[in-house]
């Protein structure tokens, strides 16, 4: 584990031993599946998670999770504890850029880590499971219940937990932040799946192995069904930064401006305590805040003097157009008039609609100051960028008229510590 910083060996030192100590213990307290059952789930598990589906950012999803749930169900923690850490050792899944990957051209700690998270989860759940089955056997269908429920909410709990840890350390932050940008909305994933899991495992205890060969087809079907949509989503999302590649093409000054005010705007949104949900609004709304500058005239974009009444008017434009341009994707409904209405001003002296104070949404002054932000500390075409001291300045004065008064204190606490944070980025790469 060379390279690896050693806040990061310890955790996954700790790992590595819990599983250990927790597959002792299973193996002394649990019976295992019989032997042919046990190679085919084996077999499937690996199918499954070869077959994972790699999701924007960290982290992939499969329907593995639907065989590992069964094989509490059916054997206990001990056979779900194995088969799960066979099908995440030996699976060989395509990851885009990097080709096939499996055990034998992936770091070792990778596969420490995958095998050690894929015990954990499957035993401690399975204990679970057994535990409520046991001790609300009396309430019947209701004990079951409880003890399915229980067994998918610890499940997801553990796992997501465990990576949000990893995150933590590869990459810093604070750990419900991560969680929240990275896995919400899992749960709902998880209780599809689980659900999945029940139905196999219903079909084995009534027609035996060969039935659940028979149920992994359908499964397999979900799975592709799923990735239809994410390849749909990725698609779109490439085409919206080919836009604005287009955009960054036509004026150089720009360049790598909708990412730098995405990210301002997504650690506003972390300092007002914004949701998940809308944080995704806001980044996406930055991504795309300047679209509609694709139908200005380059000679107006790159002028190096004042702008006459006419270019004005036209700049004026772009966040209408914008608005026009990506209105009928459905997946970016909820940023559109973010986008629409990022020139708006809080005295009511802005465009396109001269909206005023409480009329403009939490969302649109929080895109106002960050695109603000970064256009003052970026050099333009008739001037130098701003200091940090005086862009927090031009903020502060022009709170109440230009942004939200409301939310000036917050914003600029949280672009200091992005300014920061870059500070440090560049003093460790240098």
């Amino acid at each position: 584990m060379k390279g690896i910083p050693k806040e990061l060996k310890l955790y996954l030192t700790f790992l590595s031993i819990a599983s250990i100590a927790l597959l002792a213990y299973l193996s002394l307290n649990y019976e295992l599946i019989n032997t042919t059952s046990f190679i085919i789930l084996s077999i499937l598990m690996i199918i499954a998670e070869t077959f994972l589906i790699q999701l924007p950012g960290i982290g992939a999803v499969s329907v593995s999770f639907a065989l590992s749930f069964a094989a509490i169900i059916i054997s206990g923690p001990l056979t779900a504890s194995l088969i799960t850490a066979i099908g995440v050792a030996l699976r060989r899944p395509y990851v885009e850029r990097r080709g096939y990957v499996h055990i034998f051209n992936s770091p070792p700690y990778k596969t420490i880590y995958n095998t050690s998270q894929s015990i954990l989860c499957a035993g401690l759940s399975g204990i679970l499971y057994i535990y409520i089955q046991t001790n609300f056997a009396y309430l019947g269908v209701v004990g079951d219940t409880m003890a399915l429920i229980f067994t998918v909410i610890a499940y997801v709990i553990l796992n997501t937990s465990i990576m949000t840890l990893l995150i933590k350390f590869l990459n810093g932050g604070k750990i419900i932040a991560i969680w929240g940008e990275n896995f919400k909305g899992v749960f709902l994933n998880a209780a599809a799946i689980g659900l999945l899991g029940i139905i196999v495992a219903f079909t084995y205890n009534n027609y035996g192995i060969g039935s659940v060969v028979l149920f992994f087809v359908p499964l397999m079907l979900a799975r592709y069904s799923f990735k239809l949509y994410v390849d749909m989503r990725k698609n779109y999302m490439e085409t919206v930064k080919a836009l604005i590649n287009a955009v960054e093409a036509k004026d150089p000054y720009t360049s790598g401006h909708a990412s730098r005010v995405g990210k301002y705007a997504v650690e506003i949104g972390k300092e007002l305590g914004v949701s998940s949900f809308e944080l995704d609004k806001i980044k996406n709304a930055a991504l795309l805040h300047d679209i509609g500058k694709i139908g200005v005239d380059d000679r107006i974009l790159n002028k190096t003097k004042g702008l006459n009444n006419l270019e004005y008017e036209v700049i004026k434009n772009h966040p209408s157009t914008g608005y026009e341009i990506i209105k009928e994707i459905e997946f970016l409904k909820g940023s559109i008039d973010i986008v629409k209405h990022h020139h708006e001003r809080w005295d009511g002296k802005g465009y396109p609609d001269g909206l005023k104070g409480e009329e403009i949404s939490q969302l649109v002054s929080i895109l106002t100051i960050a695109d603000s932000f970064d256009a003052m500390t970026t050099d333009r075409p008739y001037r130098k960028a701003f200091s940090f001291k005086k862009a927090v300045f031009e903020i502060e004065n022009n709170a109440g008229t230009q942004f939200n008064p409301n939310i000036v204190d917050d914003a600029i606490k949280a672009l200091g510590k992005c300014i920061h944070v870059d500070k440090v980025n560049k003093e460790m790469v240098s």
